[in-house]
């Protein structure tokens, strides 16, 4: 089974690296959903269901732009530009950046290429093909995994891809007067594929700004496995470590998440994906502290029907215990999900259509 990560591509150097040809391709996914969820905050310390029109189930809604130009001997140049938006209401995402999601420039030649800009970290992209929803939206712990800053400004990338192999590392420039290491980050990580087997392990790390001679670092490690059991059957495993020194109220200080999934091609048109996600959070900060809370765990199931090459309808539903949806009340004020203070679960339905151009 093929698992398509739709509009990573762009983002994905080893893809550029192949097109020996100029051009430039204008690209977009629109994606929304009616989603059924229960036990959110709301007035009161008891849990409120609430029926809403979302933005971005499978795929976070999007357009962009894409442009290679052939240099000669191998050689080319490149840029992506793309811009995040909600489909519901019409309003740009990434904090109302026209370009949020990517936008860098850069230079190839064979295998290898630099890059320059806003762009993904090499923990990201390196577990991209051991996701089991491909990151989707609803309802995958993406910032969980990846942490908030999942993309970073000012960054240099260096990708190689010599077919199996894949590998990247990155460096985002922190740019505060007098102190190097104030708001920089770091990261490398690789994905080998070969036969039925595939295996991917990335870090990622990042500073906070540094205030007199004091600063936080955040890190992460990933370790990803996957095998194609048959041709329509693929299972995948990973773990997950982080270590997050910045201290923010209802964000997990010290965890390791592990996953487990299976995507199962049922017939050409439709596509099961079944993921459990079990949280072993060490030490959670609080307004005042720290503290010890239960484990979370969460349970997805999607079923996705393709209409056609460009669209398909969906459902995707979850159940979380310990935490609200997708582990969101772990991560502080970029919580998605919140549930209500007497409530320890949480269940979430959408059924909803997405188109491809």
């Amino acid at each position: 089974m093929k698992k398509s990560l739709v509009g990573l591509a762009c983002a994905v150097a080893s893809a550029a690296a192949a097109a020996q040809t100029s051009g430039i391709t204008l690209y977009g996914v629109t994606d929304a959903n009616i989603e059924y969820t229960n036990n959110n905050l709301g007035s009161g310390p008891d849990g409120h269901s609430k029926v809403a029109l979302n933005s971005g189930g499978l795929s976070p809604s999007r357009w962009g732009l894409r442009g290679i130009e052939d240099l000669g001997g191998g050689k080319r140049a490149m840029f992506a530009l793309e811009s995040g938006f909600s489909l519901d209401t019409g309003v740009s995402t990434q904090g109302g950046r026209l370009f949020g999601r990517q936008a860098w420039v850069g230079l190839g030649a064979g295998a290898h290429q630099l890059t320059l800009g806003r762009q993904y970290t090499s923990l990201f992209l390196m577990m991209a093909n051991y996701s089991p929803t491909a990151y989707a939206t609803t309802y995958e712990p993406v910032v969980g995994i990846a942490g908030a800053n999942l993309r970073e400004d000012n960054m240099v990338k260096y990708h190689v891809d010599l077919g199996p192999l894949a590998a990247e590392m990155h460096y985002s420039f922190g740019e505060q007067p007098g102190a190097l290491q104030g708001s920089a980050g770091y990261g490398g990580g690789f994905d080998y594929r070969i036969g039925s087997f595939g295996v991917a392990a990335a870090y990622d790390s990042i500073d906070s700004a540094k205030v007199g001679n004091n600063f936080t670092r955040t890190q992460k490690a990933a370790l990803g496995l996957r095998y194609q059991i048959t041709p329509a059957l693929l299972a995948q495993a990973a773990y997950r470590y982080n270590n997050n020194g910045t201290r923010a109220a209802n964000t997990a200080a010290r965890d390791d998440l592990w996953w487990f999934a299976l995507n199962y091609q049922a017939s050409g048109a439709l596509q099961l994906t079944g993921a459990v996600y079990y949280d072993n959070v060490k030490s959670l900060y609080t307004a005042t502290g720290q503290s010890n809370p239960s484990n979370p765990w969460q349970i997805t199931l999607i079923a996705d029907y393709a209409l056609s090459k460009r669209t398909d309808v969906y459902l995707s539903t979850a159940y979380t215990k310990n935490a609200s949806l997708n582990f969101e009340s772990l991560n502080g004020a970029a919580a998605a999900y919140q549930i209500a203070p007497n409530e320890n679960s949480q269940f979430g339905a959408a059924m909803g259509v997405r188109h491809k151009f």
